[in-house]
């Protein structure tokens, strides 16, 4: 972390707050006091004294709260202060307001801020270069430029929240698993959704409020033109942003709550808890606000991660420059998991036990509660200098370059793309396996099923791997696969044309167009095309519309049980 940008908490506090040691010391005056009512010696109340109060805040364990006092106040905070949906004033339903251009966009409000949001739309078929603690892709965000975004002319902002959530497969199935043991601790977030939430007061930017017109009018105005301003800004990097409608936010509530009701989730010490699932959150400490410490939390295997990095406007003051206005930064994350973590997984991040729910809600694009109980780190926007945040996934690891690189690139999403495998038939096997890893359902065409026929079975997933009916032998299609809960992984059809001419397929699906070197080339240009070296096999070009590189793909041997019958043949 960049040494401007401090901790205001004093060390001392972190271990034994305050709040908690002005109870204890309040306890140790009682015990003095009944002591003295006993007609104790000095020396047997001092002694009654200290004891009380090393036995209180002397740590006995690793995990926080690590003193008795601690546990004490927290198991009683939990009880009796626990948050609960019914509790807390609702949020402002989100609205749609008509843009004179055509088009609108959705706001709402929130304890007396007015909230916008928008996406950061990811670039086209990037490539993404993965490190252990560190990745290099094409777009990020850089953190200073949202801080600047904070401050324009005639308009303050209250906040900027950045939220990324994604996450490194699609689910806990057998073929997620060992594509998650492939990745190992590389951050490699295959799909990763980036929104900003700008948030507004009002009743702070008065005179801005009344040059547009005043009232609900000029408030409405003055948000839009500030959106506005931000996108055109990012935009000025060659960053493409989509300002979200009102279903749109409340479509990116669902996901960050996993399409579950607020009122819903159970609340344990140290998660929340729905249908088996943990949603555990924790402050990320100022050791890990960071390029590295960010690469390290999104290298930690989870169901799906969330971060939340929220900056505001810092207190101004006389001998600082304007140049680099002083700025405020929290930051939470969210790991989902099958089982509540017995301890937090990366070093730095501080436990929230007692807050969960509070901590959800703070990364809600609605129901703000202001980062109640999360520490704010403060320093001049310059000491956020080189601190950038990824702005989308890097799709599915294909190799390894000569320095020993993941390379990464999306394959599958979204609207309709066309991949093209220029090789054997082991190599498209392997693509489609990790594919399905990401949440791809594949359908293949191919004149050749008893090649496939093995990696159909060992699958074993019909939702996720099928021959297309005419050459599966059945009449029937698969079964469509179950609506998707809301997450970070959209649904992504596949469709695999092997030694057939591709044909138009609707409904954004991915195609896949496996050919020999020699073979025609499909009609329609591909977005990405992987070539197999015929005399080095494992070396594999990959070439997008932006790049082109060469890597290394190695056959692991879990990999092997799925599609070591082709690679036999073909090698």
């Amino acid at each position: 972390m960049n040494a401007a940008l401090r901790d205001p908490e004093f060390w001392l506090f972190r271990h034994i707050p305050l709040r908690y040691m002005i109870p204890l010391a309040l306890f140790a005056a009682l015990a003095a006091w009944v002591a003295t009512a006993f007609d104790a010696p000095a020396a047997v109340i001092a002694i009654v004294v200290a004891v009380v109060l090393i036995a209180g805040a002397a740590p006995v364990r690793r995990r926080h709260p690590r003193n008795v006092v601690g546990m004490i106040a927290r198991a009683i905070a939990f009880r009796r202060r626990r948050v609960r949906p019914d509790k807390l004033p609702a949020g402002g339903e989100a609205v749609d307001v008509p843009l004179a251009e055509g088009g609108s966009y959705g706001v709402r409000w929130d304890n007396g801020l007015l909230i916008t949001m928008m996406r950061i739309d990811p670039p086209p078929d990037a490539l993404t270069l993965l490190r252990r603690g560190s990745l290099s892709t094409d777009q990020v965000l850089p953190l200073t430029e949202i801080g600047r975004c904070l401050s324009q002319f005639d308009i303050q902002l209250a906040s900027i929240d950045v939220i990324s959530t994604g996450a490194r497969t699609a689910s806990n199935g057998i073929v997620a698993r060992l594509y998650d043991s492939i990745i190992g601790p590389l951050p490699a977030i295959a799909h990763r959704t980036v929104w900003l939430v700008l948030r507004l007061d009002p009743l702070a930017n008065v005179r801005a409020v009344d040059n547009r017109g005043g009232g609900a009018t000029g408030t409405l105005r003055t948000a839009i033109i500030a959106t506005r301003r931000v996108a055109n800004r990012l935009a000025a990097l060659d960053i493409s942003t989509s300002v979200l409608t009102a279903s749109e936010m409340n479509a990116a509530v669902r996901v960050l709550t996993r399409g579950v009701a607020l009122e819903d989730f159970a609340e344990t010490p140290h998660s929340l808890v729905h249908d088996g699932v943990h949603l555990t959150s924790y402050e990320i400490g100022p050791e890990l606000i960071g390029s590295r410490g960010f690469a390290d939390i999104w290298a930690t295997p989870s169901m799906s991660t969330t971060v939340t990095v929220r900056l505001r406007p810092g207190e101004q003051r006389s001998a600082q420059p304007e140049d680099s206005p002083p700025i405020t930064l929290g930051a939470l994350v969210r790991f989902d998991t099958e089982a509540e973590p017995a301890a937090p997984p990366v070093a730095g991040l501080r436990p929230l036990p007692g807050r969960q729910f509070r901590a959800l809600l703070d990364c809600l694009p609605a129901q703000f509660t202001g980062h109640d109980g999360v520490s704010d780190y403060r320093g001049p926007l310059d000491a956020l200098d080189g601190i950038a945040l990824p702005t989308a996934g890097c799709g599915q690891l294909i190799g390894a370059d000569e320095l020993g690189q993941g390379i990464a690139v999306p394959l599958i999403g979204e609207g309709t793309r066309h991949l093209e495998v220029i090789g054997k038939l082991d190599l498209a096997q392997q693509v489609i396996l990790r594919a399905i890893a990401l949440g791809a359902h594949v359908v293949v065409h191919t004149d050749r099923p008893e090649a496939w026929h093995s990696m159909v079975v060992n699958v074993g997933d019909p939702y996720a791997l099928s021959l297309a009916p005419r050459f599966a032998g059945t009449g029937h299609p698969p079964a469509p696969p179950a609506a998707a809960t809301p997450g970070p992984f959209p649904a992504a059809t596949v469709i695999v044309f092997d030694g057939i001419a591709p044909t138009a397929q609707a409904g954004g699906a991915t195609i896949v167009h496996v050919r020999a070197p020699h073979a025609p080339a499909s009609a329609v240009d591909a977005d990405v095309v992987l070539i197999q070296d015929p005399a080095a096999p494992n070396s594999i070009t990959v070439r997008t519309s932006t790049a082109t590189t060469t890597v290394t793909m190695v056959t692991t041997p879990d990999e092997m049980r799925y599609i070591g019958e082709s690679l036999v043949a073909a090698r």
